[in-house]
Formats: structure tokens, sequence, C-alpha cells
């Protein structure tokens, strides 16, 4: 396997010689996710409000939604770190990226919608 040419990540950036180097989409969609996730989960948890047990459709419904976007966007951010770290920029690692971040904005639109009901 041939080395990864250095010349080609001059548009990307490397936290540290231990990480991948991360171009702008990437970090734009891990920072979506990071954000997204954590903004689904306390709209789950403000839906939830002081209720003990007895809980609402739409609070069930979110708690499902914040828990289905967290783990999905877990599994991009390795994905994304993957294939960086393999130097990998192909279709894949694009799709990844632009899921994660428009799947994320769509879940905070679906889960805010479904309390107009």
């Amino acid at each position: 396997m041939a080395p990864a040419d250095p010349s080609t990540h001059e548009h990307e950036w490397r936290a540290s010689q231990n990480m991948p180097p991360l171009s702008r989409e990437d970090l734009v969609s891990i920072a979506v996710a990071g954000l997204g996730t954590a903004a689904v989960i306390l709209i789950a948890l403000v839906s939830a409000g002081g209720e003990h047990g007895h809980y609402s459709v739409v609070t069930i419904a979110r708690t499902l939604i914040a828990t289905g976007i967290l783990l999905i966007n877990m599994a991009h951010v390795v994905g994304i770190l993957f294939f960086e770290s393999v130097d990998y920029h192909g279709p894949f690692q694009h799709f990844i990226a632009r899921l994660s971040t428009f799947g994320t904005a769509g879940a905070i639109v679906v889960s805010l919608a479904i309390g107009l009901l």
C-alpha cells in the first residue's frame, strides 16, 4: 500500500499527530452531530417535564428519536474518523458526513414538529 500524500492535506486540520486530518466538511458534520444530538436529547427531556411514569405519546416519540439520532451520529463520527485515518475521500465518506449533518437537522425538525400535533 502506498503511503498517503501529505500534499493533499493542505485544506485539512489536524488536532494532533495522533488524529487524522479533518476537512471542513468533517468538522462541520461532527459539530452538528454533537450539538444536534444534545438539542434532540434536551427536547426529549423538556417534553418529559416533571411527569413520573405517565409519559405522553409525544414524549415517547421524542425519546425514541433522541436515542436513534444518538446511535446514528456516534456511528457516523466513528465512520468519518475511520475514513480519514486511511485517507479515503470517496463518495461514502461524503455521504456519511452529509447524512449526519442533514439527518440531525431533520431529527430536530421532526422532534419539534410532533409536539405541535
